[in-house]
């Protein structure tokens, strides 16, 4: 079997759903055996740390725009090798005679509308209504989303197939307690700068306990309104925006942290949240989306709309050395729920179906 996997942004972007993919691509190369071709399409030598040592194939793509590489570029190239299955990561399916496989996310154009530039939001109506149409199949990471899809689209449920997200334990782990004291304790943020993620009622909270906060990821729709709110608060010397940081530093500020807070109004799924555990850092999360499958019962949880909530629990994890053992104790435990082994075996028999 010939399988084709569009990973045009390795190398390119570290978000949830890059980082997600990746390492679901990493999964299933380790797991390759000699009746899977496995043809990465992706800018020229991005995807060569994914190909070291693996049976898979890369196949350049030429130029950076989006619409030639899934109308034109793609479709030309799924013909020439014949593909069996094509399998793209996001809601831009390209159209051939191959079998197709799409991954979708979340719907967050639809629930959280205001948190996507109006353009943003018609075109990923669009082209998440023509993938639907023409997929042979669905994947999506949370039984969350898959609810959402299924009656959003009004699908048969075994036209999706939840594959989820995971950690890597060998990277995301507890430093040695010498390495793990903080200079001064903080609250640790995650993710993209967006309307979405709902950072308005983490700093109403920072605000209310005077308490640090490093926020980690790249800019998104509305992060200008974010970092405006800091200054109208006069929140800057508790705020401080590091951007997109190596690996190696995360995992030393997830370790650092007094807790990992997710205030988002919206997941598929949530890989900080294991990051976060998998590192030993307690983590206080909203109820919104996927979160509760992901964190289990292994996480303070507050609603996305309630800073009051926020701040009552922050309150209780800054002041309890004995309950931050215990989520400590338990979100170790509960990563081990997920494995990225398992979700490429699922994706596996995916791409296997007739």
């Amino acid at each position: 079997m010939r399988v084709g996997i569009d990973a045009h942004f390795v190398g390119v972007r570290r978000s949830g759903n890059e980082q997600y993919f990746e390492n679901l691509i990493r999964a299933l190369l380790r797991r390759a055996n000699g009746e899977t071709g496995y043809y990465l399409f992706s800018f020229r030598g991005a995807a060569a740390p994914l190909l070291h040592g693996v049976p898979a194939t890369h196949v350049p793509l030429a130029r950076r725009s989006v619409w030639w590489q899934r109308g034109v570029e793609i479709p030309w190239q799924a013909r020439r090798l014949r593909l069996d299955v094509l399998h793209v990561p996001f809601n831009f399916l390209p159209i051939g005679r191959h079998r197709t496989v799409v991954s979708i996310h979340d719907l967050g154009f639809v629930r959280v509308p205001r948190a996507y530039a109006s353009l943003e939001r018609l075109r990923m109506r669009a082209l998440t209504r023509l993938a639907v149409r023409h997929a042979d199949h669905i994947l999506t990471c949370s039984e969350f989303t898959k609810r959402e899809i299924v009656e959003h689209y009004q699908l048969p449920a075994d036209r999706v197939t939840v594959a989820a997200g995971a950690v890597d334990r060998d990277v995301f782990k507890p430093l040695p307690p010498a390495e793990r004291a903080p200079v001064e304790p903080y609250v640790l943020f995650v993710g993209v700068i967006q309307e979405r993620k709902n950072l308005d009622v983490l700093l109403q909270a920072i605000e209310a306990l005077r308490l640090h906060l490093v926020l980690v990821g790249r800019l998104g729709f509305g992060a200008e309104r974010v970092f405006a709110r800091v200054r109208e608060r006069r929140l800057e010397p508790l705020v401080r925006y590091l951007g997109v940081v190596s690996t190696s530093d995360l995992v030393g500020l997830y370790n650092r942290a007094l807790a990992f807070v997710f205030p988002s109004l919206l997941e598929g799924f949530g890989i900080p949240v294991l990051e976060a555990m998998a590192c030993g850092c307690p983590v206080v999360s909203s109820t919104a989306g996927s979160l509760p499958e992901v964190y289990g019962d292994a996480a303070l949880s507050f609603d996305p709309q309630s800073a009051d909530e926020l701040t009552a629990q922050l309150r209780r994890l800054r002041d309890d050395t004995a309950l931050r053992s215990e989520l400590v104790r338990r979100g170790v435990a509960n990563c081990d729920r997920f494995s990225w082994d398992r979700t490429a075996a699922v994706v596996e028999r995916v791409y296997q179906a007739p």
